[in-house]
């Protein structure tokens, strides 16, 4: 388990010997905190529950269950999302090819329908996704590889776009590791047909990929505009050990961890093993 303690409440995180999380809690205060329950079968999620408790009170109407269905004959996942007040939400089919690939989705709720189809393409070089929902486009992705080895990073360009037009976009830079380097966020400007840089970050991380400095400046206002955060953290003696404590400067923001680890199983011994 883990209780991360920050300004605006607390946050509760239980887990199973494997990894999985089998419960979340945010407390906001003592009378406001929603639980969130996940649910397994098979090793794979088959239930979560989100419980909204507010002034001390259930809320049946804001709270909602999601269950999951699979049919892997068809590559599909079926998500049906209900309120506990037994008031139908939404229901979602994620449909996928044999590789893996998610490529539509189709929503359903007392407003109608949605369906949203993903196409693909790629070359050596780099890999595009596409999302349009029916004939007008609304997001895509664009994934390439530079570099090799330890220097290799991956670039994903996300451009999001309004009734088929372009309105903003989003440069991720992230290493080997997946941890995020750089990410630029762009808008559209009409009159130039091209994406003008807004703002950038950049992130250094130690050698166990802990977040050391993120810098983030206005693009073209100047070094003067740069915010610079520092990341102090203090560890535990666990092996491999997490961090207890970490400090943000110049806000002087202080997030602190209570960790409880599961004791080491111990080997059962064979009954024929066992004397007097």
């Amino acid at each position: 388990s883990c209780v991360v303690k920050a300004n605006y409440g607390e946050e509760h995180f239980e887990f199973d010997r494997e990894g999985r999380l089998l419960k979340s809690l945010t407390r906001y205060n003592d009378a406001d905190y929603d639980i969130t329950y996940y649910i397994y079968q098979n090793g794979q999620l088959k239930e979560r529950r989100d419980e909204v408790y507010r002034n001390k009170t259930f809320d049946q109407q804001t709270s909602i269950a999601h269950f999951y269905e699979r049919d892997t004959a068809s590559h599909r996942l079926f998500e049906r999302i209900v309120s506990y007040d037994r008031d139908f939400q939404e229901q979602v089919t994620l449909e996928y090819s044999e590789e893996g690939r998610l490529q539509r989705v189709v929503r359903s709720n007392t407003e109608g329908i949605d369906e949203t189809q993903y196409e693909y393409s790629s070359n050596p070089e780099e890999a595009t996704t596409t999302h349009p929902m029916g004939r007008v486009l609304q997001k895509s992705v664009r994934t390439s590889g530079h570099g090799q080895g330890n220097q290799g990073h991956t670039v994903e360009l996300t451009r999001e776009y309004l009734d088929g037009e372009p309105r903003r976009a989003l440069e991720k830079t992230l290493d080997t590791r997946g941890l995020l380097l750089a990410e630029t966020a762009y808008r559209y400007d009409p009159a130039k047909k091209e994406f003008i840089p807004e703002k950038s970050t950049r992130y250094t991380y130690n050698d166990s990929g802990l977040l050391m400095q993120e810098t983030t400046r206005a693009t073209g206002v100047g070094d003067a505009q740069a915010q610079t955060r520092n990341y102090v953290y203090q560890m535990d003696g666990a092996d491999p050990g997490n961090w207890v404590r970490k400090v943000i400067t110049p806000d002087n923001t202080v997030v602190v961890r209570q960790i409880t680890y599961y004791k080491p199983e111990l080997p059962v011994q064979p009954a024929d093993s066992v004397r007097g």
